[in-house]
């Protein structure tokens, strides 16, 4: 039995595939078909079963795929241990995060971790909230981060949640808006007033349906992918834009003397972001560091 063997199993356990996990360890096809063959015959059982969609785990298969897990887990421990100069630590760090930390703490985070572990490989990848969560639970990512509302937030079986911060939701227009006269600013306020949002239009309407509560009423005047659109419209007074309190305090646009940003009595006033990654997963020194000075940089922000 050889530790190849193990991360060839475990892989094959998220992705259902030879060829497609092939691609992602930069082996050959062959190399691992043979490799699980041999495992199969030194074991005496089977690991896994061919179906329409793939391979698939046998009942023996997934309990000896998360023994795998775990040994592998403890030989990546074991190395770290000996790793006692961080500027020494090499690996790499993946993260998928959605746009309003990305663009707020991600950044001073990132250069923390980046003067400490000089050696380690950093990759960031923007997306929408669905997308992020598809990126963890398949595998893609070390780390992500998400956002929900609190009645909305869910713990899914596969995945380890770590609250990160709340941030309560703001919404932003000109100055010369008559919105500005208003002390206090309710969702029935907007209803008649042009919003700029995403395009992701699944994600947009999960997120205005907590806030608005009812998704029909609110009045599109712009979707888009690019965040600058937004302050474009925003700043000609063509549109409001929401965002959370974490944003407006980070980013200089909103600062800004001709920009008003107020918070709105919503059905969902606040919004939590949480740090996921899958259970059973190696979480590297490096990731416990991330996720550290992640919650350091947050409480920096806090309301």
């Amino acid at each position: 039995m050889r530790i190849e063997q193990l991360i060839y199993i475990t892989e094959i356990a998220k992705t259902g595939s030879i060829a497609n996990s092939a691609e992602r360890l930069f082996v050959s096809s062959p190399g691992i078909s043979l490799a699980i063959s041999s495992l199969e015959e030194e074991l005496g059982v089977k690991i896994f079963e061919r179906s329409r969609t793939g391979l698939e785990p046998t009942e023996l298969g997934k309990k000896l795929i998360a023994r795998a897990q775990e040994i592998l887990i403890h030989i990546e421990e074991f190395k770290n241990e000996a790793k006692y100069d961080s500027s020494k630590f090499e690996g790499q760090l993946s993260i998928s995060t959605v746009p309003g930390i990305c663009r707020t703490i991600i950044p001073k985070t990132l250069a923390s971790i980046n003067l400490k572990y000089p050696k380690v490989h950093l990759h960031v990848k923007e997306a929408h909230l669905t997308q992020v969560r598809k990126d963890v639970l398949n595998g893609d990512v070390d780390i992500g981060i998400i956002y929900s509302f609190p009645s909305s937030h869910e713990e899914n079986q596969l995945l380890t949640t770590t609250h990160l911060t709340d941030t309560s939701m703001m919404v932003c227009f000109r100055k010369d808006s008559e919105l500005a006269n208003k002390d206090i600013l309710y969702m029935e306020d907007l209803y008649n007033y042009p919003l700029v949002g995403s395009t992701n239009l699944s994600d947009t309407k999960k997120f205005h349906a907590y806030i608005f509560g009812e998704f029909d009423k609110i009045n599109f005047l712009v979707q888009s992918q690019n965040y600058e659109t937004k302050k474009h419209f925003i700043s000609q007074g063509l549109a409001l834009g929401f965002e959370t309190c974490l944003t407006t305090k980070t980013d200089p646009f909103f600062q800004g003397e001709d920009i008003i940003c107020k918070p709105v009595i919503a059905t969902e006033p606040v919004v939590s972001y949480y740090c996921i990654k899958r259970k059973n997963q190696y979480f590297s020194k490096v990731g416990k560091e991330f996720l550290k000075e992640l919650q350091a940089q947050a409480n920096q922000y806090k309301e």
